[in-house]
């Protein structure tokens, strides 16, 4: 089909699909390709407080990130630094936060589309509400703090995700009629590159009640939901359809997407399988530019065949390192410039 738009090729990958070539995701929506196939609404039920003195910010529930080289910039909790030592006592640590006097989500809506610029005929637009259970868990009280709780403490768990959870919930619906999104973001980075954090019957009884919740609108309306979730995720696809996910991202090289195509065929499509670091060029900041293209290249062969897969490559480096926005562009592009090929 001539003439077809980045958003429509994007939206036919959907659960499996088969697009017309193969799409470039656009994670953060201001990647410098000639087509951005989806740019994400940034949705803030929640007063917010001004950044700290050292550049930190302390979000709603009192857990203060710090932005730092060894994660590129991205913001983290302090480690060793946790809210919450013992689950039981959740209700005294947490409070509710206070929701924006300027909660109009029609108003929102309209700034939030004049922000990112987006043309809603070519571009598709993603919208999510942003809590993930098991990283929220993590920042009250560190991986092991959190893994105790789930094993001698579950029902405080449940409680608590069930409290927080309820926050949320009462606004999908407005955000769903006020945005419009063509597709719902979801996410929470569950494994490790090795395997989940906790069992799968852990996952259906701890977290899988609350992605449902979050996803059911959406579902309902026929929304297709995109996840993002890092590392080995083999054992929660199964778990990750039944609630209406039909993109997941990045979809690492851990696993072994060409087997998982087959097994969910027509059901699921992988975003990724280019985890950069096994792909950061020899000698690197000095590089063959065509060695790093045809690595891209190899990528899309290796996953592209029947369809149901895109590209998503981010490079990463320390805060301020000097070449990394030209190695950007260029594995950008190629993705770009060779994904409009494949299927010709």
């Amino acid at each position: 089909m001539a003439g077809i738009t980045p958003k429509e090729n994007f939206l036919r990958l959907a659960g499996g699909g088969h697009p017309e070539y193969v799409p470039y995701f656009t994670f953060m929506g201001n990647e410098p390709i000639p087509e951005i196939a989806t740019k994400s609404a940034f949705i803030e039920l929640f007063e917010t407080k001004p950044p700290n003195e050292d550049g930190s910010m302390t979000n709603v529930w009192g857990v203060t990130n710090y932005p730092n080289q060894d994660t590129a910039g991205s913001a983290m909790p302090a480690p060793n630094v946790y809210i919450m030592e013992d689950i039981t006592k959740w209700r005294d640590v947490l409070k509710t936060p206070k929701l924006r006097s300027d909660l109009d989500f029609e108003a929102m809506a309209k700034a939030e589309m004049e922000r990112i610029e987006i043309n809603r005929d070519e571009t598709a637009l993603r919208a999510g509400l942003g809590f993930g259970p098991w990283m929220t868990l993590i920042s009250f009280m560190g991986f092991e703090g959190a893994m105790l709780a789930m094993a001698e403490e579950p029902e405080s768990v449940k409680e608590m995700f069930d409290w927080m959870a309820s926050l949320y919930e009462p606004y999908i619906e407005k955000v769903l009629d006020a945005y419009k999104p063509d597709i719902w973001s979801m996410g929470d980075d569950t494994c490790t590159e090795r395997g989940p954090f906790f069992s799968v019957d852990m996952y259906k009884d701890l977290f899988k009640p609350y992605y449902q919740r979050f996803a059911k609108q959406a579902q309902e309306r026929g929304i297709p939901i995109v996840y993002h979730i890092c590392g080995f995720i083999e054992p929660f696809i199964p778990d990750m359809i039944d609630f209406g996910v039909k993109y997941v991202e990045p979809a690492q090289e851990t696993n072994d997407i060409m087997a998982l195509k087959e097994t969910y065929k027509g059901q699921l499509s992988y975003l990724g399988g280019y985890d950069w670091g096994k792909h950061v060029p020899r000698n690197y900041p000095n590089y063959d530019e065509e060695e790093v293209r045809q690595d891209v290249r190899n990528a899309i062969d290796k996953y592209s065949p029947g369809g149901a897969y895109g590209t998503l490559i981010w490079p990463v480096s320390f805060v301020e390192d000097p070449h990394i926005e030209d190695l950007k562009k260029l594995v950008w592009n190629e993705a770009y410039e060779y994904g409009k090929k494949v299927y010709k």
